[in-house]
Protein backbone atom coordinates (compact mmCIF):
# COMPACT_ATOMS: atom_id res chain seq x y z
CA UNK A 1 0.00 0.00 0.00
CA UNK A 2 2.72 2.44 1.00
CA UNK A 3 4.88 1.54 -2.01
CA UNK A 4 1.88 1.99 -4.29
CA UNK A 5 1.26 5.46 -2.83
CA UNK A 6 4.91 6.46 -3.29
CA UNK A 7 4.82 5.20 -6.88
CA UNK A 8 1.66 7.19 -7.60
CA UNK A 9 3.17 10.35 -6.12
CA UNK A 10 6.42 9.85 -8.07
CA UNK A 11 4.53 9.36 -11.34
CA UNK A 12 2.53 12.53 -10.70
CA UNK A 13 5.69 14.50 -9.91
CA UNK A 14 7.25 13.41 -13.20
CA UNK A 15 4.10 14.35 -15.10
CA UNK A 16 3.95 17.77 -13.42
CA UNK A 17 7.61 18.49 -14.14
CA UNK A 18 6.96 17.83 -17.83
CA UNK A 19 4.03 20.25 -17.72
CA UNK A 20 6.14 22.87 -15.96
CA UNK A 21 8.80 22.92 -18.67
CA UNK A 22 6.20 22.99 -21.43
CA UNK A 23 4.98 26.58 -20.83
CA UNK A 24 6.86 29.76 -19.83
CA UNK A 25 4.14 30.80 -17.37
CA UNK A 26 5.36 28.22 -14.86
CA UNK A 27 8.88 29.67 -14.85
CA UNK A 28 7.54 33.23 -14.69
CA UNK A 29 5.04 32.55 -11.90
CA UNK A 30 7.42 30.58 -9.71
CA UNK A 31 10.96 31.93 -10.11
CA UNK A 32 11.10 35.07 -12.25
CA UNK A 33 8.51 37.14 -10.35
CA UNK A 34 10.26 36.59 -7.02
CA UNK A 35 13.69 37.09 -8.58
CA UNK A 36 12.54 40.45 -9.94
CA UNK A 37 11.16 41.40 -6.50
CA UNK A 38 14.47 40.48 -4.85
CA UNK A 39 16.48 42.66 -7.21
CA UNK A 40 14.01 45.56 -7.31
CA UNK A 41 13.17 45.90 -3.62
CA UNK A 42 16.62 45.15 -2.22
CA UNK A 43 18.22 47.77 -4.45
CA UNK A 44 15.37 50.24 -3.90
CA UNK A 45 15.74 50.02 -0.11
CA UNK A 46 19.52 49.60 -0.11
CA UNK A 47 19.96 52.92 1.75
CA UNK A 48 17.10 52.29 4.16
CA UNK A 49 15.41 55.62 3.49
CA UNK A 50 15.03 57.88 0.45
CA UNK A 51 17.69 60.57 0.72
CA UNK A 52 18.29 63.98 -0.86
CA UNK A 53 14.80 64.43 -2.26
CA UNK A 54 14.43 67.57 -4.41
CA UNK A 55 12.83 70.65 -2.88
CA UNK A 56 12.75 74.36 -3.74
CA UNK A 57 12.97 77.55 -1.72
CA UNK A 58 11.27 80.88 -2.37
CA UNK A 59 13.39 83.41 -0.45
CA UNK A 60 11.70 86.82 -0.64
CA UNK A 61 13.70 88.14 2.33
CA UNK A 62 17.18 87.29 1.03
CA UNK A 63 18.73 88.10 4.43
CA UNK A 64 21.71 86.44 6.07
CA UNK A 65 19.33 84.53 8.34
CA UNK A 66 17.18 83.21 5.48
CA UNK A 67 20.26 82.22 3.48
CA UNK A 68 21.67 80.44 6.54
CA UNK A 69 18.40 78.59 6.95
CA UNK A 70 18.53 77.49 3.29
CA UNK A 71 22.12 76.24 3.66
CA UNK A 72 21.25 74.29 6.80
CA UNK A 73 18.19 72.78 5.16
CA UNK A 74 20.25 71.70 2.17
CA UNK A 75 22.60 69.82 4.52
CA UNK A 76 19.88 67.62 6.03
CA UNK A 77 19.66 63.93 5.15
CA UNK A 78 16.39 63.92 3.22
CA UNK A 79 16.34 67.38 1.59
CA UNK A 80 18.26 68.85 -1.32
CA UNK A 81 17.48 72.34 -2.59
CA UNK A 82 17.53 72.02 -6.37
CA UNK A 83 15.73 75.27 -7.19
CA UNK A 84 15.71 78.82 -5.84
CA UNK A 85 12.61 80.45 -7.23
CA UNK A 86 11.20 83.95 -7.04
CA UNK A 87 7.46 83.47 -6.64
CA UNK A 88 4.95 81.11 -5.11
CA UNK A 89 3.39 80.47 -8.52
CA UNK A 90 6.67 79.20 -9.99
CA UNK A 91 7.21 76.86 -7.06
CA UNK A 92 3.67 75.50 -7.25
CA UNK A 93 4.08 74.88 -10.98
CA UNK A 94 7.31 72.94 -10.41
CA UNK A 95 5.58 70.83 -7.75
CA UNK A 96 2.70 70.09 -10.09
CA UNK A 97 5.18 68.95 -12.72
CA UNK A 98 6.71 66.55 -10.21
CA UNK A 99 10.14 68.20 -10.27
CA UNK A 100 10.06 68.87 -6.51
CA UNK A 101 8.30 67.26 -3.56
CA UNK A 102 8.10 70.37 -1.36
CA UNK A 103 9.04 74.02 -1.19
CA UNK A 104 9.59 76.58 1.56
CA UNK A 105 8.43 80.16 1.20
CA UNK A 106 10.17 82.86 3.29
CA UNK A 107 8.35 86.20 3.31
CA UNK A 108 10.03 89.60 3.13
CA UNK A 109 11.02 90.93 6.54
CA UNK A 110 11.58 87.44 7.97
CA UNK A 111 14.90 88.24 9.67
CA UNK A 112 13.70 91.58 11.06
CA UNK A 113 10.62 89.99 12.61
CA UNK A 114 12.74 87.25 14.17
CA UNK A 115 15.08 89.76 15.79
CA UNK A 116 12.19 91.84 17.14
CA UNK A 117 10.22 88.83 18.46
CA UNK A 118 7.29 89.34 16.06
CA UNK A 119 6.95 85.61 15.24
CA UNK A 120 7.28 85.53 11.44
CA UNK A 121 5.55 82.76 9.48
CA UNK A 122 7.58 80.17 7.59
CA UNK A 123 5.36 78.62 4.90
CA UNK A 124 5.95 74.96 4.06
CA UNK A 125 4.21 73.30 1.10
CA UNK A 126 4.51 69.49 0.84
CA UNK A 127 3.12 67.14 -1.80
CA UNK A 128 1.52 64.44 0.37
CA UNK A 129 0.51 62.53 -2.74
CA UNK A 130 3.92 60.91 -2.18
CA UNK A 131 3.30 59.72 1.38
CA UNK A 132 6.82 58.69 2.41
CA UNK A 133 8.56 61.57 0.65
CA UNK A 134 6.07 64.10 1.97
CA UNK A 135 6.23 62.94 5.60
CA UNK A 136 10.03 62.76 5.65
CA UNK A 137 10.46 66.20 4.10
CA UNK A 138 7.92 67.76 6.45
CA UNK A 139 9.82 66.29 9.39
CA UNK A 140 13.16 67.58 8.10
CA UNK A 141 11.92 71.09 7.30
CA UNK A 142 10.03 71.41 10.59
CA UNK A 143 13.06 70.21 12.52
CA UNK A 144 15.35 72.69 10.77
CA UNK A 145 12.94 75.58 11.37
CA UNK A 146 12.87 74.70 15.08
CA UNK A 147 16.68 74.62 15.18
CA UNK A 148 16.84 78.00 13.44
CA UNK A 149 14.39 79.47 15.93
CA UNK A 150 16.44 78.06 18.80
CA UNK A 151 19.69 79.45 17.39
CA UNK A 152 18.19 82.95 17.05
CA UNK A 153 16.73 82.77 20.56
CA UNK A 154 20.12 81.76 21.93
CA UNK A 155 21.77 84.78 20.30
CA UNK A 156 19.14 87.10 21.75
CA UNK A 157 19.56 85.63 25.24
CA UNK A 158 23.32 85.93 25.01
CA UNK A 159 22.98 89.58 23.98
CA UNK A 160 20.82 90.18 27.03
CA UNK A 161 23.52 88.71 29.27
CA UNK A 162 21.70 85.56 30.32
CA UNK A 163 24.03 82.97 31.86
CA UNK A 164 25.12 80.28 29.35
CA UNK A 165 24.07 77.46 31.68
CA UNK A 166 20.46 78.77 31.69
CA UNK A 167 20.11 79.39 27.96
CA UNK A 168 19.48 75.79 26.88
CA UNK A 169 17.04 75.33 29.75
CA UNK A 170 15.02 78.29 28.47
CA UNK A 171 15.18 77.23 24.82
CA UNK A 172 14.50 73.53 25.45
CA UNK A 173 13.17 72.95 28.96
CA UNK A 174 12.35 69.30 28.25
CA UNK A 175 14.83 67.04 26.39
CA UNK A 176 13.32 64.03 24.63
CA UNK A 177 15.58 60.96 24.54
CA UNK A 178 14.11 58.56 21.94
CA UNK A 179 15.08 54.89 21.61
CA UNK A 180 13.45 53.03 18.70
CA UNK A 181 13.17 49.36 19.60
CA UNK A 182 13.76 46.80 16.85
CA UNK A 183 14.59 49.33 14.15
CA UNK A 184 16.80 52.06 15.65
CA UNK A 185 17.95 53.18 12.20
CA UNK A 186 14.36 54.00 11.11
CA UNK A 187 15.11 51.85 8.07
CA UNK A 188 12.00 51.57 5.91
CA UNK A 189 13.27 48.34 4.39
CA UNK A 190 13.28 46.57 7.75
CA UNK A 191 9.60 47.02 8.44
CA UNK A 192 8.46 46.81 4.80
CA UNK A 193 10.50 44.06 3.13
CA UNK A 194 10.12 41.51 5.92
CA UNK A 195 6.40 41.36 5.10
CA UNK A 196 6.30 42.73 1.55
CA UNK A 197 8.41 39.91 0.09
CA UNK A 198 6.42 37.16 1.90
CA UNK A 199 3.30 38.99 0.77
CA UNK A 200 4.30 38.74 -2.88
CA UNK A 201 5.33 35.12 -2.28
CA UNK A 202 1.91 34.19 -0.84
CA UNK A 203 0.18 35.78 -3.81
CA UNK A 204 2.25 33.74 -6.26
CA UNK A 205 1.74 30.55 -4.22
CA UNK A 206 -2.02 31.00 -4.35
CA UNK A 207 -2.16 31.83 -8.05
CA UNK A 208 0.26 29.13 -9.21
CA UNK A 209 -1.36 26.43 -7.06
CA UNK A 210 -4.79 27.30 -8.43
CA UNK A 211 -3.40 27.47 -11.97
CA UNK A 212 -1.61 24.11 -11.68
CA UNK A 213 -4.80 22.33 -10.58
CA UNK A 214 -7.31 24.47 -12.47
CA UNK A 215 -5.53 24.07 -15.79
CA UNK A 216 -6.23 20.32 -15.57
CA UNK A 217 -9.96 21.04 -15.48
CA UNK A 218 -9.74 23.77 -18.11
CA UNK A 219 -7.81 21.54 -20.53
CA UNK A 220 -9.98 18.47 -19.80
CA UNK A 221 -6.96 16.46 -18.64
CA UNK A 222 -8.06 16.01 -15.02
CA UNK A 223 -9.03 12.35 -15.49
CA UNK A 224 -5.54 11.64 -16.92
CA UNK A 225 -4.02 13.41 -13.92
CA UNK A 226 -6.06 11.22 -11.57
CA UNK A 227 -5.38 7.99 -13.48
CA UNK A 228 -1.66 8.75 -13.47
CA UNK A 229 -1.90 8.84 -9.66
CA UNK A 230 -3.69 5.46 -9.61
CA UNK A 231 -7.01 7.17 -8.84
CA UNK A 232 -5.74 8.53 -5.51
CA UNK A 233 -6.65 12.19 -5.13
CA UNK A 234 -4.18 12.45 -2.25
CA UNK A 235 -1.33 11.20 -4.44
CA UNK A 236 -2.52 13.37 -7.34
CA UNK A 237 -2.57 16.60 -5.29
CA UNK A 238 0.62 15.78 -3.36
CA UNK A 239 2.61 14.85 -6.46
CA UNK A 240 1.38 17.89 -8.38
CA UNK A 241 2.15 20.43 -5.65
CA UNK A 242 5.36 18.99 -4.21
CA UNK A 243 7.60 20.62 -6.90
CA UNK A 244 5.97 23.98 -6.16
CA UNK A 245 6.40 23.44 -2.41
CA UNK A 246 10.12 22.90 -2.92
CA UNK A 247 10.47 25.88 -5.28
CA UNK A 248 8.53 28.37 -3.16
CA UNK A 249 10.14 27.16 0.09
CA UNK A 250 13.56 27.62 -1.50
CA UNK A 251 12.63 31.11 -2.65
CA UNK A 252 11.36 31.96 0.83
CA UNK A 253 14.56 30.71 2.44
CA UNK A 254 16.63 32.69 -0.08
CA UNK A 255 14.57 35.75 0.90
CA UNK A 256 15.45 35.17 4.57
CA UNK A 257 19.14 34.80 3.75
CA UNK A 258 19.13 37.99 1.68
CA UNK A 259 17.35 39.98 4.38
CA UNK A 260 19.09 38.70 7.50
CA UNK A 261 22.56 37.89 6.18
CA UNK A 262 23.14 40.04 3.11
CA UNK A 263 21.15 43.14 4.14
CA UNK A 264 22.00 42.64 7.83
CA UNK A 265 18.43 43.21 8.99
CA UNK A 266 17.83 42.46 12.69
CA UNK A 267 17.79 38.73 13.55
CA UNK A 268 17.83 38.37 17.32
CA UNK A 269 17.01 34.67 17.30
CA UNK A 270 18.02 31.66 15.24
CA UNK A 271 17.44 32.11 11.53
CA UNK A 272 16.52 28.43 11.47
CA UNK A 273 13.15 29.23 13.03
CA UNK A 274 12.41 31.61 10.16
CA UNK A 275 13.34 28.84 7.70
CA UNK A 276 10.87 26.47 9.37
CA UNK A 277 8.23 29.20 9.50
CA UNK A 278 8.69 29.87 5.78
CA UNK A 279 8.14 26.21 4.87
CA UNK A 280 4.98 26.03 7.01
CA UNK A 281 3.89 29.34 5.47
CA UNK A 282 4.21 27.94 1.92
CA UNK A 283 2.29 24.79 2.82
CA UNK A 284 -0.46 26.80 4.51
CA UNK A 285 -1.11 28.91 1.42
CA UNK A 286 -1.05 25.87 -0.83
CA UNK A 287 -3.70 24.30 1.42
CA UNK A 288 -5.85 27.42 1.13
CA UNK A 289 -5.49 27.38 -2.67
CA UNK A 290 -6.62 23.72 -2.71
CA UNK A 291 -9.64 24.73 -0.62
CA UNK A 292 -10.61 27.45 -3.10
CA UNK A 293 -10.07 25.07 -6.00
CA UNK A 294 -12.31 22.50 -4.34
CA UNK A 295 -15.03 25.02 -3.59
CA UNK A 296 -15.18 26.14 -7.23
CA UNK A 297 -13.27 23.84 -9.62
CA UNK A 298 -13.33 26.51 -12.34
CA UNK A 299 -10.03 28.20 -13.09
CA UNK A 300 -11.31 31.74 -13.65
CA UNK A 301 -13.44 31.71 -10.47
CA UNK A 302 -10.69 30.28 -8.30
CA UNK A 303 -8.14 32.77 -9.61
CA UNK A 304 -10.51 35.61 -8.74
CA UNK A 305 -11.09 34.28 -5.21
CA UNK A 306 -7.43 33.65 -4.48
CA UNK A 307 -6.33 37.02 -5.86
CA UNK A 308 -8.89 38.81 -3.68
CA UNK A 309 -7.90 36.75 -0.65
CA UNK A 310 -4.18 37.26 -1.27
CA UNK A 311 -4.51 41.03 -1.58
CA UNK A 312 -6.49 41.17 1.66
CA UNK A 313 -3.53 39.46 3.31
CA UNK A 314 -1.46 42.63 2.95
CA UNK A 315 -4.09 44.50 4.96
CA UNK A 316 -4.52 41.87 7.65
CA UNK A 317 -0.81 41.21 8.13
CA UNK A 318 -0.68 44.09 10.61
CA UNK A 319 2.50 45.79 9.43
CA UNK A 320 0.76 48.85 7.97
CA UNK A 321 -1.96 49.29 10.59
CA UNK A 322 -2.05 47.60 14.01
CA UNK A 323 -4.60 44.80 14.12
CA UNK A 324 -5.30 45.59 17.78
CA UNK A 325 -6.84 48.92 16.74
CA UNK A 326 -9.27 47.36 14.25
CA UNK A 327 -12.90 46.59 15.18
CA UNK A 328 -13.40 43.30 17.02
CA UNK A 329 -14.84 41.42 14.03
CA UNK A 330 -11.96 42.53 11.83
CA UNK A 331 -9.46 41.27 14.39
CA UNK A 332 -11.09 37.84 14.22
CA UNK A 333 -10.74 37.76 10.43
CA UNK A 334 -7.02 38.47 10.69
CA UNK A 335 -6.45 34.93 12.02
CA UNK A 336 -7.71 33.55 8.71
CA UNK A 337 -4.55 34.74 6.92
CA UNK A 338 -1.27 32.81 7.35
CA UNK A 339 0.70 36.00 6.68
CA UNK A 340 -0.61 37.38 9.98
CA UNK A 341 0.85 34.42 11.88
CA UNK A 342 4.08 34.73 9.88
CA UNK A 343 4.31 38.38 10.89
CA UNK A 344 3.81 37.52 14.57
CA UNK A 345 6.60 34.94 14.42
CA UNK A 346 8.88 37.42 12.64
CA UNK A 347 8.29 40.05 15.33
CA UNK A 348 8.87 37.57 18.17
CA UNK A 349 11.91 35.85 16.72
CA UNK A 350 13.68 38.37 14.47
CA UNK A 351 12.93 41.67 16.21
CA UNK A 352 12.39 40.78 19.87
CA UNK A 353 14.50 37.62 20.03
CA UNK A 354 12.06 35.93 22.40
CA UNK A 355 11.95 32.23 23.23
CA UNK A 356 10.34 29.99 20.62
CA UNK A 357 7.60 29.23 23.18
CA UNK A 358 6.22 32.71 22.46
CA UNK A 359 5.62 31.66 18.84
CA UNK A 360 4.07 28.25 19.46
CA UNK A 361 0.50 29.42 18.82
CA UNK A 362 1.33 31.09 15.45
CA UNK A 363 3.31 27.97 14.43
CA UNK A 364 0.40 25.68 15.32
CA UNK A 365 -1.93 28.02 13.44
CA UNK A 366 0.20 27.69 10.29
CA UNK A 367 0.11 23.90 10.67
CA UNK A 368 -3.66 23.95 11.17
CA UNK A 369 -4.24 25.40 7.70
CA UNK A 370 -3.11 22.07 6.23
CA UNK A 371 -6.34 20.48 7.45
CA UNK A 372 -8.41 22.56 5.01
CA UNK A 373 -7.90 20.34 1.90
CA UNK A 374 -9.56 17.43 3.75
CA UNK A 375 -12.90 19.22 3.37
CA UNK A 376 -12.71 19.33 -0.44
CA UNK A 377 -10.75 16.21 -1.44
CA UNK A 378 -13.95 14.33 -2.29
CA UNK A 379 -15.29 17.25 -4.31
CA UNK A 380 -11.98 17.59 -6.17
CA UNK A 381 -11.97 13.90 -7.02
CA UNK A 382 -15.51 14.05 -8.39
CA UNK A 383 -14.58 17.12 -10.45
CA UNK A 384 -11.55 15.28 -11.86
CA UNK A 385 -13.60 12.22 -12.75
CA UNK A 386 -16.70 13.84 -14.23
CA UNK A 387 -15.19 17.10 -15.56
CA UNK A 388 -18.66 18.63 -15.58
CA UNK A 389 -17.62 22.21 -14.81
CA UNK A 390 -17.42 25.06 -17.34
CA UNK A 391 -13.96 25.69 -18.82
CA UNK A 392 -14.48 29.18 -20.30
Amino acid sequence: MFQSLISAITNTIGRELRRMVSRPIYLIGTVLVMAFCFVFFLTFFSEGQPNKMPIAIVDKDNSSLSRQFARNLDCTQQSEIVMKLGTHTEARREMQKGNIYAFVEIDKGFAQKVMTNQRPTLKIYVNNGYLIAGSLLLKDISYMSALTSGAVQRQVLRARGVDESRIMGIIQPIVIDTHQIGNPWANYGIYLLNVLLPGVLQLMILLMTVFAIGSEFKERTAHQWLENAENSIFAAVTGKLLPYTIIFSTLGIISNILLYRYMQYPMNSSIGWMFITTILYVMAYQAIAILFMGITPVLRDSVTLTAFYGLLGFTYAGFTFPIEQLPYMSRIFSDLFPIRHYFNIYVNQALHGTSIQMSIIPLISLLAFNILPLFVYHRLKNAAIHQNYPVN
